[in-house]
Order: C-alpha cells, then sequence, then structure tokens
C-alpha cells in the first residue's frame, strides 16, 4: 500500500550531496537522484558512500545541466533509509533557489 501523500517522480539529476561525519570532517559526494518529490528524494549510490539513517545532508540538485553551469535547488534533508543501491532522504521544506549555481563538475 503506497503511503506517500505527495507525488513522487521519476526523474534523473545530478545532486551534490555534503555531509559532517563523525570524526568532524566535511564530506561531499556527487549523486544522481532516481526520484524526487518535494518531501524528499532517493539518491543513487555506489555503495562507498558514509551515509547512514539519521544523518543530516545540504543537497544541492542542480537544474538545466545542459551547461556545466546552471541552477540548482538547495536544501537540506535527513537520510531516513538505505539500501544497496541508494539512500532516501527526507527534505525539511526549507528551499533555496541559485540561479548560478557553482559549476557541476567542480
Amino acid at each position: 500500500m503506497e503511503r506517500r501523500i505527495v507525488t513522487r517522480y521519476n526523474l534523473q539529476v545530478p545532486a551534490h550531496v555534503e555531509t559532517v561525519l563523525e570524526s568532524g570532517n566535511t564530506r561531499v559526494y556527487k549523486l544522481k537522484t532516481r526520484n524526487i518529490s518535494s518531501n524528499g528524494a532517493f539518491l543513487m549510490t555506489s555503495g562507498e558512500e558514509e551515509l547512514e539513517p539519521g544523518m543530516t545532508l545540504k543537497v544541492n540538485l542542480y537544474l538545466n545541466t545542459f551547461t556545466s553551469r546552471g541552477s540548482c535547488i538547495v536544501v537540506n534533508g535527513r537520510v531516513v533509509r538505505c539500501t544497496a543501491d541508494g539512500v532516501g532522504v527526507s527534505f525539511d521544506g526549507q528551499y533555496q533557489f541559485v540561479n548560478q549555481a557553482p559549476e557541476l563538475n567542480s
């Protein structure tokens, strides 16, 4: 039975994910979404990322990526589940739209 209240879209966009590890070090991962909604996203991983349920994240979702520079949505979230191929992230609802996002390849 589907429990989601909002529509989830099958949409793959680049996502740069930043988190602070227990050691205090900051990690940045270059991932892609598998699907997305206004409440969260599923981010595909390779299995090498150090992401666990409960971790807080800063997520940059890149839009109009036809060039190396475009717009992005910046949102904070929390890892709510982990699978072999990715993580489910719940967004906090506070979005920031950035017109000239940092270069995608940096």
